[in-house]
């Protein structure tokens, strides 16, 4: 009972979140409101059941056609398009890429870029990019850039003119016979359709390739993140559920919870009508900070917050400073202009280069080096974890033991993961873990983490296991033994990754308890608030906290 209120709330915080993102966005975009759209939404209310990416890619290696709708402004999105054409090719299934983005008429241009015989700036003031496309175009590189090596030939199968929606149907018709000529050029080849969401439903775009192609062929489609299935995954508790299967030829993935997919087609908006600007990377800070204090604390009351003064502000007076810089080398230099310490810079730059992104309490400013919406929400929580302990500008300077600082930079991860996690379901602190992705299944490290060798990867994760081994265990009382005080003592980079691989694994294993209600929310309340200003407080906490999720903390810590 107590877990269903608590997803409930969740499910209702997030919808209140969404909703104004909706009339943000839609209030400009009118087409949401046609019959068109509608006939989309409405045949993916409900799934079949649950299966994985992996199954869905083994079914669409059999067939000829494989419909992808894609999510334009969202940079996941395209992700999983190179996620397609990867497990695709690693089962013997030769591609060939039929894209809504260019016009059939444009080919020419693309194929004497893929050529090499114009360079990238020609190309796209060829086809007039930013005025025919719009969206993000290092999101789609990537796509080009796959398909150049082992070769993926590449296709426009759109016409002009896709503003305007009541010439959708018109389009439809031609993307299929555009299709259907495609597929007897190459008979033997799977045809990827990358093409909006919207095209997808059973009387669009399938429905005329049906009609015009004679031949028999088998088609599969798969769709993403839509919101009913969703929200129907999270009341069962099934949020980390990477697909479902609709019915037998259709699926749904998961790649980005509903907020992030709405404040990218809200901030892509913005990019339209303003250009692109530091100031849409504050919006979206904001925005992410509201949201997840929202979903944490509900309608509390303004938060206060002590500056360097002891002036009490609110949080929007006390919003951090972004900072935006193109190198590493930048950072470096106005962190040692602001006094910051050598090992918290160095701690930085290694956040910025495993995320591109990374909040700094201590003279409270984001750091971007490369904005990304899921990195991004994890630092904006991080952010909120120092604004609830109320020590932004560190105003609270404490002598604490190697053991202190070590687990509660701990805690830090566990809620930064935790947070994420909120506000964007399909973030997964585990597999992208550095440290975890060398481990196999038999607990074997078989490869490096960047920049260290095979040895000092292997000598890493033995600490960490011997840690997981401690953690396991049943005591009394928390005692220090020489191993622990080698990993306390660590050099800031390697203490680093022990210290997000353990913050990771207890941040996945609350968020799972929180949503079976086991934690609840007045406990999440006061670990976000929590101080730690007692010496020896946080190794006890950390251990209180691990025997309480230990059933949900998974197999990453017994390996």
């Amino acid at each position: 009972m107590i877990a269903r209120k608590i997803i409930e709330d969740e499910i209702r915080a997030q919808q209140i979140i969404i909703a104004q993102l909706k009339r943000e966005v839609f209030g400009i975009d009118k087409t949401v409101k046609s019959r068109y759209i509608k006939d989309f939404y409405s045949e993916f209310t409900r799934f079949r059941r649950v299966c994985t990416i992996e199954q869905i890619i083994d079914e669409a290696a059999g067939r000829d056609i494989l419909y992808f709708g894609d999510y334009h402004p969202l940079d996941a999105s395209q992700e999983f398009v190179l996620r397609l054409m990867s497990g695709l090719a690693e089962r013997g299934r030769k591609v060939v890429l039929a894209l809504e983005m260019l016009y059939i008429q444009q080919q020419e241009f693309l194929d004497l870029w893929m050529k090499g015989r114009i360079d990238e700036e020609e190309f796209l003031e060829a086809i007039d990019y930013r005025s025919e496309w719009g969206f993000r175009w290092e999101s789609y590189r990537r796509i080009f850039e796959h398909a150049k090596d082992p070769f993926v030939p590449i296709f426009g199968i759109d016409t002009e003119h896709r503003d305007h929606l009541r010439l959708i149907r018109k389009r439809d018709r031609i993307m299929a016979k555009r299709i259907r000529n495609i597929r007897r050029f190459f008979p033997d080849s799977l045809v990827l359709v990358v093409i909006g969401e919207s095209h997808l439903a059973s009387n669009h775009l399938p429905f005329e390739v049906r009609k015009v192609c004679q031949d028999r062929y088998r088609d599969i489609i798969v769709v993403q993140n839509i919101d009913d299935l969703y929200w129907k995954l999270l009341r069962k508790g099934r949020e980390t559920v990477e697909a479902v299967e609709i019915d037998r030829n259709r699926y749904c993935v998961f790649t980005a919870s509903p907020i992030l997919k709405y404040q990218s087609y809200r901030q892509i908006i913005d990019y339209w009508f303003g250009g692109e600007d530091v100031s849409e990377t504050i919006q979206m800070l904001r925005e992410m900070v509201s949201n997840i204090l929202f979903i944490l604390l509900g309608e509390e009351g303004e938060l206060s917050i002590t500056m360097r003064d002891g002036w009490k502000v609110g949080l929007e007076e006390a919003f951090p400073e972004v900072l935006v810089r193109k190198t590493y080398n930048a950072f470096s230099s106005y962190l040692r202009l602001r006094q910051v310490r050598p090992s918290d810079i160095l701690m930085a730059i290694v956040h910025l280069r495993k995320c591109g992104i990374r909040y700094m309490h201590g003279i409270n400013a984001f750091l971007v080096l490369k904005f990304d919406p899921i990195c991004a929400a994890q630092e904006t929580v991080r952010f909120v974890v120092h604004a609830l302990r109320d020590d932004v500008v560190m105003q609270r300077r404490m002598k604490r033991t190697k053991s202190d600082l070590f687990y509660m930079a701990v805690f830090e991860e566990a809620l930064v993961c935790f947070g994420s996690k909120i506000i964007n379901y399909a973030r997964d602190c585990l597999k992208t873990d550095p440290l975890l992705v060398t481990i196999d299944a038999r607990g074997v490290v078989r490869s490096k983490v960047s920049g260290f060798s095979l040895a000092e990867t292997r000598s890493m994760v033995r600490l960490l296991k011997y840690h997981f081994t401690l953690d396991r265990r049943k005591r009394k009382r928390v005692r220090t033994t020489r191993t622990l005080e080698r990993i306390y003592r660590m050099g800031v980079t390697k203490r680093s990754y022990i210290i997000d691989t353990l913050g990771f694994t207890l941040g996945e294993a609350i968020y799972t308890a929180f949503h079976d209600g086991i934690v609840t929310h007045e406990k999440i309340g006061s670990l976000f608030r929590e101080r730690f200003e007692e010496p020896g407080k946080a190794r006890l906490l950390y251990h209180e906290w691990v025997d309480m999720v230990k059933p949900f903390r998974g197999d990453w810590a017994k390996r």
